[in-house]
């Protein structure tokens, strides 16, 4: 727990250094955004091959203190982390974030809003279908509106919580990292807004934000192509629900 509060404190103080108006530090700050720039150019999809090859370890000027590789084992999970421990941290990270906690979360999510004319089911049956085709599992929904409207507003727009999953990456992810279970099934949300307009909305995670990491524990090439192709998935799933797709 100390080490690892060690290397988000040497991040912090990278973010720092890095930060600073003139001097070495902005300048560093730039090569550090031209070097990412590179990278993404060789990572990230533009076209083919459909899943990019991960880049290698990366080893640059730049060296921030990592953990030592470490001898993966499934289903094995890390140890807890104590609430103090987590505030501190994220304390120390927020001196350095200038983002309101709204702007963090619309950070945080992929969203797109359904074309007009669309109905609420009709956006819903769109998603359903689009997922069934690539192969993503409808495995429930969530309707919290509705007891919502019962106990507290009766106009309460309308928002449902699709869940839909991809059983082989679920098993996959949970053999590499169980905590991950807080985040499945992937959820697609469906929400009217206040003008009558219909949103939906995903958490945005892309595996491929870690290729610039110089932590030597990453994730299999397997996974990392799962993963990806997950994210891509869910990205059609909204686009056909947008669209009405049928």
């Amino acid at each position: 727990m100390k080490n690892g509060f060690q290397l988000l404190l040497a991040a912090g103080l990278s973010v720092l250094l890095l930060g600073s108006a003139g001097g070495p530090g902005s300048a560093l700050a730039q090569e550090m955004d031209e070097e990412t720039a590179k990278m993404n150019a060789k990572s990230y999809y533009h076209g083919t091959p459909p899943i990019p090859k991960r880049l290698p370890e990366q080893k640059g000027w730049l060296q921030i203190p990592t953990p030592p590789k470490e001898k993966f084992i499934k289903h094995q999970f890390m140890p807890p982390i104590s609430a103090e421990a987590k505030m501190k941290a994220m304390q120390s990270l927020m001196y350095y974030n200038p983002f309101s906690l709204k702007q963090m979360i619309n950070f945080m999510a992929a969203k797109k809003k359904a074309a007009k004319g669309l109905s609420f089911d009709e956006v819903v049956e769109s998603m359903k279908m689009k997922a069934n085709e690539l192969n993503m599992k409808f495995v429930g929904v969530s309707t919290p509106y509705k007891i919502i409207r019962e106990i507290y507003d009766k106009n309460y727009p309308r928002v449902e919580i699709y869940s839909f999953c991809d059983l082989q990456t679920l098993a996959y992810i949970l053999e590499y990292v169980p905590e991950f279970i807080v985040f499945i099934p992937c959820k697609i949300a469906v929400m009217e807004d206040r003008n009558g307009d219909i949103w939906l909305v995903t958490l945005d995670w892309d595996v491929r934000w870690m290729d610039t990491s110089p932590n030597p524990n990453r994730i299999s090439d397997e996974l990392r192509k799962r993963a990806i192709s997950v994210r891509e998935r869910l990205e059609k799933i909204m686009e056909a629900g947008a669209n009405g797709d049928l």
